[in-house]
């Protein structure tokens, strides 16, 4: 798709995290993510190490986000942007959120490469700064009519608002399915949706796409049809797991043991109503709430609203809401145990690990942390990975299931 986007005549927008509607006025359009090559580059240990190192030499050592280093890397080594036939990709412009400091530095060294136009909006923590995010939404429609010589469609952004918002309910209604036992989906079926949920959210075809899988996801927990049928361990797993192959949610397998989701993949594509001791319960769509947008400015606020009041993700910007959130899923979803990935790169999703950790066990969860590297394999122990979940399985009881 996005290899073709100079012939359609869409849309080229680099970035990772911004608002999946908000282009959407200008109709269809590619956007890079973390690269067009980065899955690419993971699936081949040897190249995921070596853009990783390439970062590196250039003074992004391990303390910096592993995800955005790799592309950095990539992108140093000539490999960002390359397709198999030798085309070299150019973005029309670059737009970004900061919702972590990361994404902030990151898009200003890609902006100094690519030399295009740069708009980052400054993601605020709570809905009670929304005139201030949607002043800036307004803003950055303004500039990218203004850079790009398009005109925008406030009826498009409307459909495509709508569309985001409507995404975001059905996979919170989805994840509430995996309270069922036997777990209708595992974490990494969870995961097959990313690649839809990152780009698409805002397009019709990915409502589509929730619909039909949330109706699924209810059959199967209505009929017991499980992810493993022979479940007898209920997970979760929070933090990123890894990029590149590895064992790491399959592993739990040979136990019955099954990782059912975590706050990070029900809360960061979902859309919530939270409790004051962290329940979550999925929001009504806008059409359920009789909510029109009949203005670019009514677009702009839902959007907003979603991403402010409602976004999982931003709720747990608030650490002391994030802890009572995994709390709450761990007592809701029924798990027996929580493994937490201590990625040292990713300060923001490992952060109140251990302070969840201590309260889960307060609770009478066990928890288990292991180290790890989500881009790079030879930073990762899988053996020790292994050998500390055998342990943490025999902690609860539990042998290898017989082949």
């Amino acid at each position: 798709g996005m290899w073709e986007a100079k012939e359609t005549g869409e849309l080229l927008i680099m970035g990772v995290g911004f608002i999946s509607s908000l282009p959407a006025g200008f109709g269809d359009y590619r956007t890079f993510g973390l690269g067009p090559n980065f899955g690419r580059i993971m699936s081949d240990p040897e190249q995921a190490t070596r853009v990783l190192e390439a970062a590196e030499a250039k003074g992004y050592d391990l303390d910096t986000c592993p995800t955005l280093r790799s592309s950095l890397g990539a992108l140093f080594l000539g490999m960002f942007d390359i397709s198999r036939t030798g085309e070299r990709l150019v973005p029309e412009l670059l737009l970004e959120n900061r919702t972590c400091q990361p994404q902030g530095k990151f898009a200003q060294l890609w902006q100094e490469y690519y030399g295009v136009p740069t708009f980052i909006l400054d993601f605020p923590p709570s809905i009670d700064h929304r005139q201030y995010l949607v002043d800036q939404m307004n803003d950055a429609i303004e500039w990218m009519e203004k850079v790009t010589g398009r005109t925008y469609d406030d009826e498009k952004f409307a459909t495509a608002v709508e569309n985001e918002w409507e995404s975001r309910v059905l996979w919170a209604r989805m994840c509430m399915h995996q309270k069922a036992i036997p777990a209708p989906l595992d974490q990494l079926m969870l995961f097959s949706f990313e690649d839809a949920f990152w780009r698409g959210r805002h397009q019709q075809e990915a409502v589509e796409l929730m619909r039909m899988a949330c109706d699924e996801v209810a059959y199967r927990a209505a009929n017991g049809i499980a992810a493993l049928a022979s479940e007898r361990c209920r997970l979760l797993h929070e933090g990123v797991a890894t990029w590149f192959k590895s064992q790491v949610l399959r592993y739990p397998r040979r136990y019955g043991a099954v990782y059912i989701g975590s706050q990070q993949i029900f809360g960061d594509w979902g859309a919530y109503e939270m409790a004051e001791d962290g329940t979550l319960t999925p929001i009504s769509t806008l059409k359920e709430m009789g909510r029109s947008l009949n203005s670019r400015q009514e677009a702009l606020q839902a959007v907003a609203d979603v991403f402010l009041a409602y976004c999982g993700q931003t709720m747990c910007a608030d650490m002391e809401k994030r802890i009572k959130i995994r709390l709450a899923i761990a007592r809701d979803w029924k798990v027996d145990g929580v493994v937490f990935s201590m990625e040292r790169g990713c300060k923001g999703t490992i952060s109140t690990h251990m302070e969840t950790a201590w309260q889960l066990k307060e609770q009478g969860i066990p928890c288990m942390p292991y180290d790890n590297s989500s881009c790079n394999p030879k930073e990762f122990n899988e053996g020790e990975y292994m050998t500390r979940f055998d342990a943490f399985m025999e902690s609860l009881g539990l042998k290898p299931l017989e082949a």
